[in-house]
């Protein structure tokens, strides 16, 4: 009577949070070239590499604080 549905592919969904990731991840290797390039010629700019490396810190501690988030979250939530 009826015919079974064949099988469909299903895309998985991408989460929104791995491509902020990477796209952070490029952001802080940026900024770390720029601060060895910085730390190189420090003749012209010689107090902006401390509060760069600081800024680039902060950046990389939110980014693993988000992921951890994310994971505790994914993990915990009840149904899956």
């Amino acid at each position: 009577m009826l015919d079974p549905r064949e099988p469909t592919v299903q895309r998985r969904q991408t989460d929104p949070l791995s491509a902020i990731t990477v796209g952070a991840l490029s952001v802080i290797a940026a900024g770390l070239f720029v601060v060895a390039i910085l730390a190189t010629y420090t003749y012209s700019t010689p107090n902006v590499e401390l509060p760069l490396v600081i800024a680039i810190v902060l950046f990389f501690v939110v980014l693993v604080g988000a992921n951890l988030l994310r994971l505790a979250v994914r993990n915990l939530r009840p149904g899956r």
